[in-house]
């Protein structure tokens, strides 16, 4: 059964070096039985996650990361108040995809805000 840290928390600096931090935070603190491809999902959703904090968020910037009952939940909490939006670029755009990732790699994703801030979170599943 998944033996990771509970309640992780990981503050981080609000610019793009941040998601390197993140990912090597979810690399460290994922449950030991999510490898493969569970990993690699939490991997890509934490740098979305991180970078669109960072970009379009505000400090300060914050990981989470919990395993209940075998489901590795991620978070990624700003100062920010605008919530991410699901869109549909074009194929020359070259950004606008991150949701759209993670709402592809996880099993479910949602945003709550927390005060002037928000927080975005995902589960995945192995």
């Amino acid at each position: 059964m998944c033996e990771a840290t509970p309640d992780a928390v990981l503050d981080l600096p609000a610019d793009l070096g941040a998601a390197r931090l993140a990912r090597a935070f979810v690399r460290e603190r994922a449950c030991p039985d999510h490898c493969g491809d569970v990993l690699d999902r939490a991997l890509l959703a934490v740098s979305e996650l991180t970078v669109n904090a960072v970009e379009h968020g505000a400090p300060p910037v914050r990981a989470h990361l919990d395993c209940r009952d075998g489901v590795l939940h991620l978070e990624v909490s700003d100062g920010g108040s605008s919530l991410p939006r699901h869109t549909s670029p074009g194929t020359s755009a070259e950004s606008g995809r991150g949701v759209g990732l993670v709402a592809a790699v996880c099993a479910d994703w949602g945003v709550r805000r927390e005060g002037p801030g928000k927080t975005v979170w995902c589960d995945l599943a192995g």
